[in-house]
């Protein structure tokens, strides 16, 4: 090999050895730029997720005031534990019963051919059954024209006629139209505005809102001597829920007490939300008892008082409400609490119909309650609970001695439901004989309804005497 041929081989091994060193060189960027885009991407990866977390929150945040507090708390648990609605898989199947009569029969022919293809069908037919329940609204309304026959009486000397019984006296209006505006408007709470869309959409008749709340006004007038009896009986009754809630007349405070019992309720609104309510109702000869929540207006009455366990045991179930892990001492006193009156349920049903033996669980349940509520707590709210079981240690436990005494307050409080409903949408009264007339209604519909018996027919005969 000659010179210029080493020569250009060193140029050569030279250029390669450049080449190579740069290609390293590039290795080395390539790698460093693939650490870079990992790095990247997982950065991206990351944003994602948070922009998706954040973009239910904010979901979460907009839907939130408009959600009943119940559904958010259903909504945080897992969905393995949620319960599924409806009955359980394999639960047999029920529908609407079959009507005890048929009004009509009508045959429902199937023609000569065919409606689909118009082919002529062959065969002889056979028939199936089917069975429709309808209403038909009445359109227009029916207009009555009695032409009433007038005779002179010689011995009164005046002339005389039989009564018309399908209206009040003056009224264009008859009972049938009256009965349904009240109860529209009372036991369903719809507003007048609603009410008279709903007689002119199903009958075709037109009333002004004013001359509907004439009708319910005159109405409960007519129904006076019947709330005064409902008085009377609630005085006879060995047992009686008591309840009240706020009512707002013309914008001021009122009251709306229910006094309920097996077979009637009463409602009664006052400007007064204290024991002379409870007790100009009752009377000082009244020798039943009464149940009732820990209002301390309740306290003063010399009745026998039961009082509810459902709103003792909701109180020490608020102990343990919103604070995770619960503390050991507030969950001793829930749990313990709760088992106790679990207890007390399930022997009563053992000695139910045997006077001596409640006598002796009455007793035996007094020590235990009082035992539990004297131990040593140390938790302030656990202390305050404490003290109202001993305050009311007998009210609580009456229910076991009297058979007639429930263990809850229950049926006031869904009494109430229908009213309080009322005032959401009416926002109260606008005036104190509104108020007045909507407890004297209210008091015979559920009444009535107790007692098993029709409003429209128990009502349309006692305004028919007024017509008489």
């Amino acid at each position: 090999m000659n010179k210029q041929e080493a020569a250009t081989l060193e140029a050569i091994q030279a250029r390669l050895a450049a080449l190579q060193a740069e290609v390293e060189t590039l290795r080395a960027e390539n790698t460093g730029l693939r650490l870079e885009l990992q790095a990247a991407q997982q950065r991206v990866a990351e944003l994602e997720g948070e922009k998706q977390r954040l973009s239910e929150e904010l979901k979460t945040l907009k839907q939130a005031p408009f959600q009943p507090r119940r559904r958010r708390k259903s909504q945080r648990k897992d969905s393995a534990t949620r319960k599924s609605g409806g009955r359980k898989a394999g639960h047999a199947g029920s529908g609407r019963t079959r009507p005890p009569q048929v009004d009509r029969t009508e045959f429902v022919a199937v023609g000569e051919h065919c409606p689909d293809c118009g082919e002529p069908l062959s065969g002889a037919g056979v028939k199936r059954e089917r069975i429709i329940e309808d209403i038909e609204p009445v359109r227009p309304t029916q207009v009555t024209r009695y032409e009433i026959e007038r005779r002179w009486c010689p011995h009164c000397h005046t002339y005389k006629e039989a009564p018309v019984v399908a209206a009040l006296p003056h009224h264009r209006l008859g009972l049938h139209v009256m009965l349904f505006v009240v109860y529209q408007k009372v036991a369903l709470g719809l507003s007048y505005g609603k009410i008279q869309r709903e007689l002119a959409t199903y009958f075709g008749l037109r009333v002004s809102k004013g001359q509907l709340s004439n009708l319910v006004a005159e109405v409960a007038d007519l129904f006076g001597p019947a709330y005064r009896r409902l008085i009377e009986l609630l005085r006879q009754q060995a047992a009686v829920h008591v309840d009240e809630t706020g009512w707002r007349v013309n914008g001021n405070n009122h009251w709306l007490w229910v006094f309920i019992s097996d077979v009637m309720t009463l409602y009664v609104l006052s400007h007064s939300r204290g024991s002379k309510v409870p007790k100009a109702l009752l009377g000082a000869e009244f020798e039943g008892s009464i149940i009732s929540d820990f209002y301390s207006a309740y306290s003063p009455l010399e009745y026998n008082k039961g009082k509810c366990w459902a709103h003792l045991l909701g109180d020490a179930h608020k102990l343990i409400e919103g604070k995770p892990p619960p503390d050991p001492e507030r969950l001793e006193f829930k749990e313990d609490l709760h088992h106790l009156f679990l207890e007390m349920g399930l022997a009563l049903e053992q000695v139910a119909f045997d006077e001596a033996a409640r006598e002796t669980l009455y007793q035996e349940m007094r020590e235990r309650l009082q035992a539990f509520a004297q131990r040593a707590w140390r938790d302030a709210d656990c202390c305050r609970l404490a003290e109202r079981i001993l305050k009311y240690l007998d009210d609580l436990l009456l229910w076991l001695r009297d058979p007639q005494v429930a263990a809850t307050n229950n049926a006031a409080e869904r009494a109430l439901r229908p009213a309080v409903i009322t005032r959401k949408t009416s926002f109260g009264s606008h005036s104190k004989k509104g108020a007045l007339d909507f407890a004297r209604l209210l008091s015979l519909i559920r009444t009535w309804e107790q007692q098993g018996q029709d409003f429209f027919s128990t009502a349309h005969g006692l305004l028919s005497q007024s017509c008489s």
